[in-house]
C-alpha cells in the first residue's frame, strides 16, 4: 500500500472474477507481516482464504494477525459494522464484498442501500479518520445504459472514500489493470498477476512503465 500511496477508506470495484479479492488479499498479506488484518467476508465465498494462506506464507505474513469473520445476511453485516468503533481495532479491515448483500437482500435491497448511506459508511469514514488504519471495501459493478460498468451505490461511495480503484482485465485474462479513478480522469495505478501456484504479485505502474522502456 505505501508503494502504491494507498490508505484510508479504500473502494475497490469491477466486474465478477476481475480480481477484487485477490488484490485485497495481497494487501491483507503483507500487512500481516507486521499488523492485525480483520477480514469480514459476506458472500460465503471461501476460496479466497487458501490464496490468503498462501500468500501469508510467502510474502513472510503471520497467519496469526489475520482475523476472518462471515457473516450471514445484511443485518449482521450492519450489526458487525456498528459495533466496529467499540472493538480492539486492526491496522487493515477488509469488507468483501460490501454490496453482495444488497444482491441478495431481495426482501428490501432498498433498505439497505439506505443503510450504506446513512449508517455503513459514515461509520466507516469516522474509524479511518479518528483511527490509524486502513479500510479496504470491494463491490461488484453492473453494465447500465450508457454501455459502461459502473459499481453498485458508486456515486453514493465515491462521496466518502479516500481512493477510487477500479480492476479490469481483457479478454486474455491476465494481468489484472488496476486504474485509480480521481474525479472525471483515469490513472494507472498498478498491475496483479498471479501464477499457478496461487502466488501474488502486484507491481506499481512506475516499476511496469520503466520496465517497459527498459531502465
Amino acid at each position: 500500500m505505501t508503494s502504491l500511496g494507498l490508505g484510508g477508506l479504500i473502494h475497490l470495484w469491477g466486474s465478477a472474477g476481475v480480481g477484487k479479492t485477490l488484490f485485497a488479499v495481497a494487501l491483507a498479506a503483507d500487512v500481516s507481516k507486521h499488523a492485525r488484518v480483520e477480514w469480514i467476508n459476506t458472500d460465503g465465498k471461501k476460496s479466497f482464504v487458501r490464496y490468503l494462506k498462501r500468500n501469508i506464507e510467502v510474502s513472510g505474513g503471520h497467519s496469526d494477525n489475520v482475523t476472518i469473520t462471515m457473516t450471514d445476511d445484511q443485518s449482521e453485516l450492519l450489526e458487525l459494522i456498528r459495533n466496529l468503533p467499540n472493538t480492539d481495532l486492526p491496522s487493515l479491515i477488509v469488507i468483501d464484498p460490501i454490496t453482495r448483500v444488497l444482491d441478495l437482500a431481495r426482501e428490501d435491497p432498498i433498505l439497505w442501500g439506505r443503510e450504506i448511506v446513512e449508517d455503513v459508511l459514515p461509520t466507516l469514514a469516522g474509524l479511518v479518520v479518528t483511527n490509524d488504519l486502513t479500510i479496504v471495501i470491494t463491490s461488484e459493478s453492473r453494465m447500465f445504459e450508457d454501455s459502461e460498468n459502473h459499481a453498485v451505490h458508486h456515486s453514493t461511495i465515491a462521496k466518502w472514500i479516500d481512493h477510487d480503484l477500479c480492476l479490469n482485465r481483457d479478454l486474455s485474462g491476465s494481468p489484472t489493470h488496476i486504474v485509480r479513478k480521481i474525479d472525471d480522469s483515469k490513472q494507472d495505478a498498478a498491475q496483479l498477476k498471479v501464477d499457478q501456484t496461487g502466488v501474488l504479485e502486484i507491481i506499481p505502474s512506475i516499476f511496469h512503465s520503466r520496465a517497459s522502456e527498459g531502465v
